[in-house]
């Protein structure tokens, strides 16, 4: 199965960190680390992996000499074709919705926060995955009339009582209702007026496009979705055993951005764990003035 990554440098905010209007694209060294078992942790264990970027976010990875991580190849193209009405400031993962349009079912989108420690195409259980379900209380998860849409934007058939589902990693075995998805989700980003969200701290646009709106698709083309975990605090599949499969930092990216001893010990143990797997990777990542600190021992 097909993994694909996508990393869209025109968003210059996202739910955890800003960066100034036209300033250089970087991350920080604990994501750099996380892209990298991300890429090749899905390779070993279940298929080849795709990135979808645009040409800073081309040169930022040729740069640390990381092009070689996704084997099914890096296309700086694609983004760059996506419609320039859609406001990358509010829809910061739109890039993820169009590679999922490009790509062919069967397919896995996952962020590049997200390791895949082990197989999982055993575990799919339905025509679409995701990583967990979550509760319609999040604040993120707001009413229809706190959304603005695009002119003509088809509300019809959504079911409004859906349980939301996380988009960091998403399966989909058929094209139909991938295709139909995608295509129904640009057509609320593109062309969309919101400038801003009205309450900043709460994304409510773009996890609509993402997480809501995916599964009110699904419930209205009978299209069943499964979860891989019992619910988001990741402690258990949804089997019951211990999730010892995926690793998400979603939120703990932002105490890793202000708390430099707890990303030294993430960053050491990423590190250790490249060394050990993939040395030939290792010595690429110790020849980076971002990285190689965390390869100047062992």
């Amino acid at each position: 199965m097909r993994g694909i990554h996508v990393v869209s440098t025109r968003p210059t905010t996202n739910y955890y960190v800003s960066r100034a209007e036209g300033s250089p694209y970087r991350q920080e060294d604990f994501e750099v680390l996380t892209t990298v078992l991300s890429a090749l942790e899905w390779r070993r264990h279940n298929g080849v992996i795709r990135l979808y970027t645009d040409p800073p976010g081309l040169e930022f990875y040729d740069r640390l000499g990381l092009l070689d991580l996704w084997d099914g190849g890096v296309d700086a193209r694609l983004l760059e074709s996506a419609s320039q009405t859609i406001n990358g400031r509010v829809f910061w993962s739109f890039g993820k919705t169009v590679a999922l349009r490009q790509e062919a079912a069967p397919c896995c989108l996952l962020d590049i926060d997200l390791i895949v420690w082990d197989d999982i195409r055993q575990l799919v259980t339905a025509e679409v995955m995701c990583l967990h379900e979550e509760s319609l209380a999040f604040p993120a998860y707001v009413g229809r009339d706190r959304l603005v849409a695009p002119p003509g934007f088809d509300w019809s058939g959504l079911d409004w009582s859906v349980t939301p589902c996380s988009a960091a990693l998403l399966v989909f075995t058929k094209d139909t209702f991938k295709d139909a998805y995608a295509d129904r989700a640009l057509s609320f980003m593109a062309g969309n007026p919101i400038r801003s969200e009205p309450d900043l701290s709460v994304p409510a646009h773009p996890v609509f496009a993402e997480q809501r709106l995916l599964p009110m698709c699904a419930r209205a083309s009978g299209v069943r979705i499964a979860s891989f975990l019992r619910d988001y605090t990741g402690a258990e599949l949804w089997s019951g055993r211990k999730n010892a499969t995926f690793t998400h930092l979603w939120n703990a990216k932002s105490v890793l951005h202000n708390d430099p001893g707890k990303r030294r010990e993430l960053c050491a143990r990423y590190a250790h764990r490249v060394r050990r797997d993939f040395p030939d990777v290792a010595k690429v990542l110790a020849r980076s003035e971002l990285l190689r600190e965390h390869f100047s021992n062992g």
